[in-house]
């Protein structure tokens, strides 16, 4: 029987990229560590999923069809203000410079991906209220 070596409840990551070998390949460097990893390259799914169950961080793309990360990332924090925010990006745009949010640049190594999630997890924001995220306010508007 597997069970993670923190004492801490165990944190739920969802991955949106548009590249399934990206998702796969996140998820497998999270997993070890770990974390609980949800995964979808559909941007409308991912605030579904959101809206559904409690998700610590959203770790995101930024350049994808349908919606941008930086979109999908306000839209989230609107249904969940707790869940942290962590951009992957392989361009720098002045979008992403201009918004204040974390970013960790493709291609990334698992140990530079593992440290800035927990970095962001550990962090304290005057922002964001204490605790494990509550449970999801539905709708957040049309897209």
């Amino acid at each position: 029987m597997a069970e993670s070596s923190d004492e801490t409840p165990r944190k739920t990551i969802l991955v949106v990229d548009d590249e399934p070998e990206v998702r796969a390949l996140v998820r497998e460097m999270l997993e070890v560590h770990g974390y609980t990893v949800i995964d979808t390259g559909d941007p409308i799914a991912a605030r579904r999923i959101v809206e559904s169950q409690p998700i610590h961080l959203l770790l995101t793309d930024v350049v994808m069809p349908i919606m941008n990360g930086l979109e999908l990332a306000k839209r989230v924090e609107a249904a969940s203000p707790t869940t942290k925010i962590l951009l992957m990006s392989g361009y720098e745009t002045s979008a992403v410079k201009g918004s204040g949010r974390v970013l960790v640049s493709k291609p990334f190594k698992s140990s530079d991906l593992v440290n800035a999630v927990r970095q962001l997890l550990d962090s304290k924001s005057a922002f964001r209220r204490p605790g494990p995220p509550p449970a999801p306010r539905p709708g957040f508007g049309p897209i």
